[in-house]
């Protein structure tokens, strides 16, 4: 499993429309039934919690990262579904639950709890610094150079928890990364009213992954930035309270046509819940992967959850 992740990528820029959704929920029930289809279809789960579900304080689900490990190891055993067809990912993390900190105290959370994702052997990693915390400006937009400056602290963190990791468990896979966020909280939009969902723009996510690939290199990760597989987009799907927005691929087709300039990177959609068939097939083709929040990664340029 140390390499599917980015195994997806090379064959979908080969071509192929291949992808992975992503269970990104704490239910034991939903996990269960999750790891029964895989096993029935032979193919690989990747599981996600965020980082209100699962944090170094117990989240919402009162587990830490270590016991979600445990608990889908139990799981595994009991529906027998080896832990080695499974893949485990910590979405949103970030100061996303410390934003009321002001910074220095955010970020110090945020890298505990990067640092325990990956001790705790998750390899699937979404650093998400989007958000504003409590010493930003509220009035101002938060530049690029800032998000990705905070993603790069975090993404040292994890690389020097992964160092730890690797001695103590030598066969440990290294992790891969995910960068950006173009989505609303985890879980979905809780707003009432659907007011439209806008497709990310080129120049938006073009920025995105210059001032992160710069911010990483400023902080001696060049290696780690090989370890970067996707960028988080709006494709133009949401899923939310007043009910779901379905993609339409001629409103992506700038932004998916985009990806294809970036070899080593794929999109990553999230809140791609209740998403149907039909749409589900007009986006293969696409590179990327998808969330089903969930991930999905579809031949686009598309990953979704």
């Amino acid at each position: 499993m140390e390499d599917y992740l980015r195994k997806i990528v090379k064959m979908q820029k080969a071509g192929e429309p291949v992808g992975i959704y992503s269970a990104c929920t704490g239910n034991e029930i939903v996990l269960e039934a999750c790891m029964r289809h895989a096993k029935e279809t032979g193919t690989v789960l990747l599981i996600e919690s965020t980082a209100n579900q699962v944090d170094q304080y117990g989240g919402y689900t009162g587990m830490k990262p270590a016991d979600f490990v445990q608990m889908c190891e139990k799981l595994s055993e009991c529906v027998g579904l080896p832990m080695d067809r499974i893949i485990l990912g910590g979405d949103h993390l970030g100061p996303l639950t410390f934003a009321h900190y002001e910074e220095k105290k955010a970020m110090e959370e945020a890298e505990e709890l990067i640092r325990q994702y990956v001790m705790a052997g998750f390899t699937k990693i979404h650093i998400d610094t989007s958000m504003k915390v409590a010493s930003d400006d509220p009035e101002e937009r938060l530049s690029d150079e800032i998000i990705a400056r905070r993603g790069a602290v975090l993404a040292k963190t994890a690389e020097d928890a992964y160092k730890k990791l690797k001695k103590e468990r030598p066969d440990a896979p290294h992790p891969v990364y995910i960068v950006g966020s173009e989505v609303p909280i985890p879980g979905g939009s809780q707003d009432e009213v659907d007011t439209g969902v806008q497709v990310t723009k080129v120049s938006d996510f073009q920025a995105t992954v210059k001032a992160f690939q710069k911010a990483y290199e400023d902080q001696g990760l060049k290696d780690a930035w090989e370890y970067v597989i996707a960028v988080v987009v709006q494709p133009g799907v949401e899923e939310k309270d007043s009910g779901c927005t379905e993609y339409v691929r001629e409103k992506a087709v700038n932004l998916m046509n985009a990806i294809k300039d970036y070899p080593d990177l794929i999109y990553e959609g999230h809140s791609t819940d209740y998403q149907t068939k039909f749409q589900g097939r007009s986006s293969a083709g696409t590179s990327g992967s998808v969330h089903a929040d969930p991930v999905y990664e579809g031949q686009d340029g598309n990953a979704g959850k």
